[in-house]
């Protein structure tokens, strides 16, 4: 009894050092991972999983505007690269769509282009056509037929349409001469085509901005038009639907809706 008497305090004192130990090593930092931020392969960083190398870019205002490479119906190789310095334009056309058709027959797309040439003759503009059943003369010979001087980009499966989010015919895009997206929309405020040489051209205004060296505003519009005829299960739209889309003038994302 007198033995155990003595090793009581002897216990309690390993024990009281054995926290004391335990306690100054957390003081010290932990030098292992944090689990608030490991992400799912359980490596340091930030939480999640992790990104895939090769996951196709995507058009975001503020950003580098995607690289893309396309051809014209004579074999002409185009790629966004090749422009760097220069302020492009990018529009997607349907000569099917009704809306395409009378923006280029009431001239707004020629006024457009014309306008950007007298700012600047270097700004390029090229159309593109992302609806799948079409060749690629289809789109030379509808802009011909419109005595519009741009090359017209085919792009038959869809892979920069969906890669930019093109929603509709026309939707228009204006990238800055380091490359960057600044301004995704629709061409002007007139979706209803009624108000002639009162409608404000929205690229025209982007393009002119990004020449005073200003911020582009608005730098986003709703497109309206026909929806743009991806390959069946690829995008928004199917077949050879036609029709005048419904759109509105305000910010944010959204696209013409054909019936």
């Amino acid at each position: 009894m007198q033995l155990r008497h003595h090793m009581i305090p002897t216990i309690c004192l390993s024990v009281m050092l054995g926290a004391s130990g335990a306690l100054a090593a957390a003081q010290a930092g932990n030098t292992g991972p944090n689990p608030s931020n490991t992400n799912q392969s359980g490596n340091p960083g930030n939480a999640g999983p992790a990104s895939r190398p090769n996951a196709p870019m995507t058009a975001d205002i503020g950003k580098p505007a995607p690289e893309f490479t396309l051809k014209d119906a004579a074999g002409n190789t185009y790629r966004l690269s090749d422009y760097k310095g220069r302020i492009v334009v990018l529009q997607w056309v349907n000569p099917d769509c009704p809306v395409c058709r009378r923006v280029s027959k009431t001239g707004v797309v020629g006024n457009m282009a014309a306008q950007l040439k007298q700012m600047d003759p270097n700004v390029a503009h090229l159309a593109i056509n992302s609806t799948h059943y079409m060749e690629p003369g289809d789109g030379a010979k509808y802009y011909s037929s419109h005595k519009i001087d741009a090359p017209v980009l085919s792009d038959k499966d869809g892979t920069v349409g969906r890669m930019y989010g093109a929603k509709t015919t026309p939707h228009l895009f204006v990238i800055d001469k380091k490359g960057v997206l600044r301004y995704s929309g629709a061409i002007d405020d007139d979706r209803g085509g009624s108000m002639g040489n009162g409608a404000t051209n929205y690229v025209a205004n982007a393009v002119r901005q990004l020449l005073a060296g200003e911020a582009v505003s608005p730098d986003m519009t709703r497109p309206y038009g026909c929806s743009v005829k991806y390959a069946k299960g690829q995008g928004q739209g199917k077949g050879r639907g036609k029709g005048r889309g419904q759109g509105a003038n305000n910010r944010g994302g959204g696209y013409g809706n054909t019936r």
